[in-house]
């Protein structure tokens, strides 16, 4: 059972670039942050965001909090002080240039930094940070996904003569570096996969309840469904208040529960179901939708039935270790900085993985706090 997630997944300091705090708001004591960005809401990634003493500090330096729309909008569901949000400035996909004031008790003179936004394929509002400034460039990639055959597709990680740009530095999500994690289904499988058994089901009458590891990042999942079997995903109120504001993103989902019999349940044991299901059905089949679960696997069907009525399906919103260290060979930059784990770069290497040496559970309390 996982425990309470303690601390960020990333401590926040871009050491290249001074004052510039990505995805950890905790440390505005012993440091000097002129800007904070943040990548996506899940949890892990937001500590501090909500403390008074970070609110005290944006509006003493007046400096801001930059990230997306929809990610603004998620804390603006979510916050209990609206004041924080006249700190908050969004950024679109593409190129924005930031400037940080100096501190000359530091001497640390003005910077002007230009900041690209990239699609980080692992939840809604979810993007990587390319930060450049004259003397360096930077890689965030904060929680991603991407498939390696994909890569040269991204425009803003490619010069104008479509080359990868040439990376000082890359700060890269290694949630599964582990060698146990070498290889995922791509997410097209795992789709097929549910997307049978939904239709199995609905063919016998029977309802079907989703599980997901986190409260955002299956909005793909959900709009498959109904773009495939004309199916909506039922939520629940408080998932809804946030879903709702962005209907035209995802029309996949329902605060109506006489309009399906497909359920986001909240309850991780199917025997539980009866609670959050809306209506009651003669049968349910449970699905769990999750990736820590599915070591070794190396050649597999994303699908494992559990019992008769739950099946769990490998969905992937992290890279796996392979696709990891296909991003970094393939931009080969000067130094690689991993998050939560350190960055491994042998390939076909033997040694103990981290489940051997006993460490792989205090990753999972680490990073999967969403």
């Amino acid at each position: 059972m996982f425990q309470r997630c303690l601390r960020s997944s990333f401590q926040g300091k871009i050491e290249e670039i001074p004052g510039l705090h990505v995805d950890n708001f905790e440390y505005v004591e012993s440091t000097t942050p002129r800007a904070y960005f943040l990548s996506h809401c899940h949890s892990d990634h937001m500590q501090g965001l909500h403390s008074p003493s970070l609110l005290k500090y944006i509006k003493e330096k007046n400096i801001f909090i930059y990230t997306t729309e929809l990610s603004v909008a998620i804390i603006k569901d979510n916050t209990k002080d609206d004041t924080i949000l006249d700190y908050i400035k969004v950024l679109k996909l593409g190129s924005t240039l930031v400037t940080l004031e100096g501190i000359p008790e530091e001497n640390i003179d003005e910077t002007y930094l230009t900041v690209t936004l990239v699609p980080a394929g692992h939840c809604v509002g979810a993007v990587m940070f390319l930060f450049q400034t004259i003397n360096t460039t930077v890689l965030f990639t904060g929680d991603f996904r991407i498939n390696e055959r994909d890569i040269y597709k991204y425009a803003g990680l490619h010069d104008v003569a479509e080359k990868p740009i040439k990376i000082n530095t890359m700060y890269i999500d290694t949630t599964f570096i582990d060698l146990v994690y070498e290889n995922f289904p791509k997410r097209s499988q795992s789709i097929d996969a549910i997307l049978k058994e939904i239709e199995r089901c609905l063919s016998t009458g029977s309802g079907v309840a989703l599980h997901t590891s986190a409260k955002y990042g299956y909005e793909y999942v959900f709009n498959k469904i109904y773009e495939k079997l004309g199916r909506k995903v039922y939520v629940n109120e408080d998932r809804w208040r946030f879903y709702r504001k962005i209907s035209h993103l995802v029309p996949g989902v329902t605060n109506n529960n006489n309009e399906t019999i497909i359920h986001l349940c909240t309850k991780r044991d199917e025997k539980n179901h009866s609670t959050c299901i809306p209506r009651n059905y003669p049968q349910f089949l449970y699905i769990h939708l999750s990736a820590m679960k599915w070591i070794n696997s190396n050649t597999f069907k994303p699908i494992q039935r559990m019992s008769p009525t739950r099946v769990d399906v490998c969905f992937a919103t992290h890279c796996s270790r392979s696709e990891i260290l296909g991003f970094v060979n393939y931009f080969k930059p000067d130094r690689v900085i991993g998050f939560p784990n350190p960055y491994i770069e042998e390939r076909g290497v033997k040694r103990k993985s981290l489940r051997e040496e006993g460490k792989l559970e205090s990753m999972i309390v680490k990073k999967f706090c969403s």
